[in-house]
């Protein structure tokens, strides 16, 4: 069945109609050109958003293809963090360009935020590109609760068509929600027995024939494609014909914090016992893996890229590559996760390439995850709607050669040095868990399927606690500063989320120009007005929300 065979332009209803092939209707807006927007007599630019799931930005040394073809060839964004380092709230976050207090936090169902509300709501990135005339296609891991909306309810506001697995973590044989462009929604299962039923690969090959389709069928109507791997996220499971562990000699990084006890951090963290060899052989193996399996998305980008290429759109198209939050793998004692406040967890890597971005550039401003849907609707021509609390990055890597939006030097030089120096960082945990908690892939014999197994726990007396990777002191809120100046990390600790009228359980404070990995407290050592300024701005930041009267976010 053809996705969309024809599309008319009805001009008294002013509105595109799309006859798909068994002859129902799908309508999709006229768009209304936001202020300034140069060029709505040319074709739209196209989006590919890709957003891979736990990914560290030491792992990019397994996508020698996407560095060659987006950061050679586009922007990197050195200073790209998350609001939150987990997976539902920074999900949620990217796509409804909200801070996690402003998504249902801490009261949310989803790790405390209210995803599907957001999701779907009529200002979310889909929605809103949808409603300006834009086919959205949707592919792969969104949020963690996608098994509920898609396969159970089979909700997909705002999306043309969807092509996603119930369960992500099973990177063989889950079943596919699909909806089609008529409509039509149903929920597909594959024969997990199949090597071709690889979930990395399904996603590639599902997006690249959807754009064929559409490029085809309806070349005139721009396009935003969400492409959603899994990987590297536990199990990590790589595909069947990496048969070969080309990783075996790379371990776990081991940085300066790595395996180190770290007394003056937050409790969790303080009481971790110091990593034995059987963790230390597991975390190894887990870097392996999870480098393996970066590999076949590597695959998909490059495949993407052709793709485009191929179809004559790859120059009317931007190509962004980032991840839900970053991870750590051992650092101050806590085996393999996320959540912490931390540079491992907050920085990821982000590259960005299409129309007016100039090759192996670079964007050093404070950008983030809230910032990602504001720039891709800025970019489209569509006025961002004004609950954003994220800003478009637009005039920092754009350039005059840009048809739909040229930024002269003087544009550009004023917007680096009006944007923000502060970003917010906030988490509530999700609860106490330990190493255990994570299966990971390991072989066995010649079944690509492989097995999965559980991290040794830590070597104590009954009683003795395992190595913490979440818990109640976990929960903060807290500051990311970066200026001509001063590198800084600061974060107020409180089980309670309570921070109203109410002194932090705990702060810690590091300046990270001196103390890159983030090992010692300074808080008790730095002067008190130095402190009432920073609790000034997080207080400020912590409560802001777009378009409302208390005030726009920085």
């Amino acid at each position: 069945m053809r996705l969309v065979d024809l599309c008319l332009l009805a001009l008294a209803a002013n509105v595109a109609v799309c006859i798909a092939s068994d002859g129902k209707r799908v309508v999709r807006g006229e768009p209304e050109w936001r202020d300034g927007f140069r060029a709505p007599n040319k074709p739209r630019p196209n989006f590919v958003l890709i957003q891979t799931d736990d990914q560290a930005r030491w792992d990019m040394v397994a996508m020698n293809k996407t560095v060659r073809l987006l950061t050679n060839e586009g922007v990197s964004f050195s200073n790209y963090m998350v609001n939150t380092p987990i997976c539902c709230p920074s999900r949620t976050e990217i796509f409804s360009g909200r801070y996690y207090h402003n998504v249902g936090a801490p009261n949310g169902s989803c790790m405390h935020v209210n995803s599907e509300s957001w999701v779907f709501d009529k200002t979310s990135l889909f929605s809103t590109l949808q409603d300006n005339g834009y086919l959205t296609g949707v592919f792969g891991k969104v949020t963690n609760d996608q098994g509920k909306y898609f396969c159970n309810e089979k909700r997909a506001d705002g999306m043309t068509v969807v092509s996603s697995p119930c369960d992500y973590n099973d990177f063989y044989g889950s079943p596919y929600f699909v909806k089609l462009a008529n409509g039509t929604k149903y929920v597909e299962k594959l024969d997990s027995k199949l090597a071709t039923t690889y979930q990395t690969s399904q996603i590639g090959n599902r997006s690249i024939a959807w754009i064929k389709e559409i490029t085809a069928s309806d070349a005139d109507t721009p396009f935003f494609a969400y492409l959603g791997p899994h990987a590297p996220h536990y199990p990590a499971d790589p595909a069947p014909w990496q048969t070969d562990n080309i990783f075996a000699d790379v371990k776990a990084p081991r940085t300066p914090n790595w395996n180190e006890s770290c007394p003056d951090k937050h409790e969790m963290i303080a009481d971790n016992p110091p990593l034995n060899e059987n963790a230390t052989v597991f975390l190894d193996h887990q870097h392996q893996i999870r480098l393996l399996s970066l590999l076949s998305v590597d695959d998909v980008i490059e495949s993407v890229y052709n793709t485009l290429k191929e179809l004559n759109i790859l120059d009317n198209t931007y190509i962004i590559f980032t991840s839900d939050h970053g991870y750590h793998l051992g650092q101050w004692r806590v085996p393999s996760s996320k959540q912490q406040p931390y540079d491992t967890d907050i920085f990821v890597t982000t590259l960005m390439r299409g129309p007016g971005i100039s090759p192996s550039s670079t964007v050093g401003a404070m950008v983030g995850n809230v910032d990602v849907a504001p720039t891709i609707i800025d970019l489209a021509g569509i006025n961002i709607p004004p609950v954003m609390d994220g800003k478009s990055m637009a005039k920092l890597v754009v350039t005059e050669e840009n048809p739909f939006y040229g930024v002269s030097q003087k544009e550009a030089e004023r917007a680096a040095g009006e944007w923000r120096k502060t970003f917010l960082i906030e988490y509530k945990s999700v609860g106490t868990y330990t190493s255990t908690h994570a299966v990971m892939w390991w072989p066995k014999g010649d079944d690509f399927h492989g097995q999965h197994i559980r991290p040794p726990a830590a070597p104590c007396e009954k009683g003795c606690p395992d190595w913490y990777l979440d818990g109640p002191s976990n929960t903060y809120r807290g500051l990311r500063l970066k200026n001509s100046t001063h590198d800084l990390f600061y974060g107020e600790f409180n089980p309670d989320w309570q921070y109203d009228n109410v002194t932090a359980v705990f702060h810690e404070l590091y300046d990270v120009a001196s103390d890159p990995y983030q090992m010692k407290n300074i808080y008790k050592t730095t002067s008190a007005p130095a402190l009432n300024d920073l609790r000034k701005q997080l207080e400020m930041y912590a409560k802001c929300a777009g378009g409302t009267a208390s005030g726009n976010c920085p």
